[in-house]
């Protein structure tokens, strides 16, 4: 900071001490400045409170406030319509660095998840549905068929012993009367039926007495071999054969007369159109089946979209929340849980958001190292002070007063603010802490309150492409014939770092004899020169700094003086830092 700036600066506040030296409302009224009650009741005062309550506001940006009744109602001033009204898709930056990438290292810890193919919960919630669709028409459609199989069959069981029963009541007579031409009659009316397959009546001897097919009576009656008994009542049995193939109800009774067996009769009836009307239900099934099926996956694929688009959204938003774009928002219109759900994501994003611009404007203040530090643990935002080995680096302009004095302030503001930036951003990249502005004076850290084992290394290299910065400023301001040179000093060392100043008004700063030496250096350091102390080029590895021995150079409250270096060049590798 400049003498002048200095003197303006003092000329225009009063001194603290002479505020808190009053104690008394006595030694307050005796103020000059202060106005009695009537000047202020009869509006006799330099500015009126409108005045300056407008003069206040013009010169402070601040949301508007919000009515007693919006207060006391509840009303909350951030509105759905000015934060939640933007939507924009997902299309975040990766932070990570270049180097990062490159690597293809993940900056997020902890166990990740296991590589796995990849079914969206669509997919699954539709294949189980389906699956529950073709067990539950599977289970009635065999219920069914077993039923409708077992209802055909006790039909033509019923069919059968009927007739069993009508052969073995008119038969006794004819059979005892050798009345072949009406035994023949009797079994041809019973073959009629469209499912008997034959018909036939045998005597006691096993002679086949009448026959559906003629060329068969007279002969001796063999029973079937693969006779499989199903069923018998009273007199009437009934089997399973196979006759040509074909599977037949075999029902055969005896014919009695006066409680003597003078005969059998024997029917086969075929069970064709049973299994044919069980194959037309199967496939009058199949195709009931296959229609509901597809109907099913359709209503359950909609299904399964329904709720998965929310948690598919829900997820995209996480993502980008986890990515630092926090103006992302899910967009559900929903009344149900989802909706519910996705307003409390709005409704969080919305809070990180506003936490991030306060954040970032809370940086401009303050380094971002230490903000970091204060949200980690926000309810002890002071820094406990301690001992840390880092490097101190000065950095000022030469002349500035005199060429201030030549240029319009608001040139002189505009150079100030482009010199600063250029600055921070190489300290920055450097990993370097801005400390503080004074004036057109720079003091950084490096080393704290982020530690780095390097740090002496990253104040050269800083100070050195500082200078880059001021070369290519003053080569890009040619034209309007501004030109400057800054002197940087840097020395390493053992400093107290922490937070100082009362509690409303605190700030992460260092002190030491260190601190000092840097200062110093500073002060000598000619335009262009970057002067090092020998602690930091001690700390400096190897060989690979070449410098120019400038000799001693004595510092107050030091008895003997301290030895210094010009830098030349750094080179060698980077440290790896951003």
């Amino acid at each position: 900071m400049s003498a002048d700036q200095g003197k303006n600066k003092s000329s225009t506040q009063k001194p603290l001490t002479d505020l808190v030296g009053r104690s008394s409302p006595e030694e307050w009224n005796r103020d000059p400045d202060r106005r009695s009650g009537s000047e202020r009741r009869t509006g006799k005062e330099r500015r009126s409170g409108e005045d300056r309550r407008m003069d206040w506001a013009s010169s402070v940006s601040y949301p508007e406030r919000r009515s007693g009744t919006d207060r006391r109602a509840g009303v909350d001033r951030r509105s759905g319509e000015d934060r939640r009204k933007r939507q924009i898709p997902i299309d975040f930056p990766d932070r990570r660095s270049g180097k990062e990438r490159r690597s293809g290292l993940d900056r997020r810890k902890g166990e990740r998840r296991r590589t796995k193919p990849r079914i969206p919960i669509f997919i699954k919630l539709a294949t189980l549905s389906t699956l529950l669709i073709l067990f539950v028409i599977s289970a009635i459609s065999f219920s069914m068929l077993k039923k409708q199989k077992e209802q055909f069959t006790s039909q033509l069981i019923d069919l059968g012993k009927s007739m069993v029963r009508i052969a073995t009541k008119n038969a006794p007579d004819k059979l005892l009367g050798e009345e072949d031409m009406a035994l023949f009659q009797l079994v041809n009316d019973i073959a009629e039926n469209e499912q008997v397959v034959y018909a036939l009546i045998v005597d006691k001897k096993n002679i086949i007495k009448a026959h559906s097919r003629i060329d068969e009576v007279n002969k001796t009656y063999s029973p079937p071999r693969n006779k499989l008994l199903i069923q018998k009542e009273s007199d009437i049995s009934i089997s399973t054969i196979t006759h040509d193939g074909e599977d037949l109800l075999f029902i055969e009774s005896p014919i009695t007369y006066q409680k003597l067996k003078i005969g059998e009769v024997h029917i086969g009836i075929s069970q064709k159109k049973v299994f044919q009307s069980i194959r037309d239900a199967k496939i009058f099934i199949l195709v009931l089946t296959t229609i509901i099926t597809l109907l099913g996956i359709l209503f359950s694929l909609g299904l399964s979209m329904y709720f998965s688009n929310p948690i598919r959204r829900l997820g995209e938003t996480t993502r980008a929340l986890g990515m630092g774009d926090f103006k992302y928002r899910v967009r559900i219109d929903r009344n149900d849980e989802f909706g519910d759900l996705a307003y409390s994501f709005n409704r969080m994003a919305e809070d990180l958001e506003l936490k991030e611009k306060i954040k970032d404007i809370f940086g401009r203040y303050v380094t971002p190292e230490v903000v970091e530090m204060i949200v980690k643990d926000p309810d002890n935002p002071r820094i406990k002070a301690s001992k840390v080995d880092a490097t101190i680096l000065f950095v000022d302009i030469r002349g500035f007063t005199s060429l201030s004095e030549d240029i319009e302030p608001e040139r002189v503001t505009e150079l100030l603010n482009e010199y600063f930036t250029r600055v921070t951003y190489t300290i920055l990249k450097h990993g370097g802490h801005s400390n503080k502005f004074v004036g057109d004076e720079a003091m950084v850290v490096f080393g704290a309150p982020v530690p780095n084992p390097r740090h002496a290394e990253a104040a050269v290299r800083a100070a050195l492409d500082i200078q880059e910065e001021i070369t290519r400023l003053n080569w890009e301001r040619k034209q309007e014939g501004i030109a400057f040179q800054v002197g940087i000093g840097i020395n390493s060392g053992e400093m107290v770092g922490g937070s100082l100043g009362p509690e409303k008004r605190m700030e992460y700063t260092v002190i030491g004899d260190n601190v000092n030496v840097a200062s110093r250096l500073t002060s000598i350091a000619k335009g262009g020169e970057i002067l090092i102390s020998k602690q930091t080029f001690e700390s400096i590895a190897g060989n690979r700094i070449r410098v120019e021995e400038k000799g001693q150079v004595s510092v107050k409250g030091r008895r003997g003086g301290i030895k210094t270096f010009k830098v030349l060049s750094l080179e060698g590798d980077q440290y790896g830092l951003i």
